[in-house]
């Protein structure tokens, strides 16, 4: 009897989860297919014909989460890193001097974009701006952003460039 319980609790899990997964895939499909503001029928449907037989992209992450890693003050955070301003209930005040610490000196976009064209990646995607408001390029707009930073290079700009000197899209 307890096994049978148990297989029928495991079963309705199983097919709750199916049912989620269901419904997120069928969002993230209507969403890949939205057109842009202003986009032709014809312009999206080129789009996405591209993306659809590109596949395979190298999708980059990155900004002043980094660097806590997770951790505040002595503490762990729960849930993902880039997150961690918001799960850590950290104020902009307090989250700020990050910027003075972001020196990714060892950033090479020469080595990254042939790392994607040999694994045969199509296109190269990064997180330009976070939801901290961390900007990894020279903005016009704000201060808090790479050129504030103590390694003063606009990321953005050499891996745009580099991806257009191997033929590598970035999106």
């Amino acid at each position: 009897m307890l096994f049978a319980q148990r297989s029928r609790r495991r079963v309705g899990v199983l097919l709750l989860a199916c049912l989620v997964g269901g419904w997120f895939l069928a969002v993230a499909a209507k969403t890949a297919d939205a057109a842009l503001p202003g986009e032709t029928k014809q312009a999206m449907d080129k789009r996405m014909a591209w993306w659809r037989e590109a596949k395979f992209g190298m999708f980059i992450h990155w900004g002043l989460y980094a660097i806590p890693a997770g951790e505040w003050k002595g503490r762990k955070v729960s849930g993902i890193g880039e997150w961690i301003m918001d799960r850590g209930n950290i104020s902009k005040e307090e989250y700020a001097p990050l910027q003075k610490q972001f020196n990714p000196v060892k950033f090479d976009a020469k080595a990254w974009v042939a790392l994607a064209k040999r694994a045969g990646m199509k296109y190269i995607v990064i997180t330009s701006k976070h939801h901290d408001g961390f900007c990894l390029f020279d903005s016009k707009l704000t201060d808090y952003d790479i050129m504030g930073t103590p390694f003063q290079r606009d990321l953005l700009k050499e891996l745009s460039d580099e991806c257009h000197k191997q033929g590598i899209r970035m999106c």
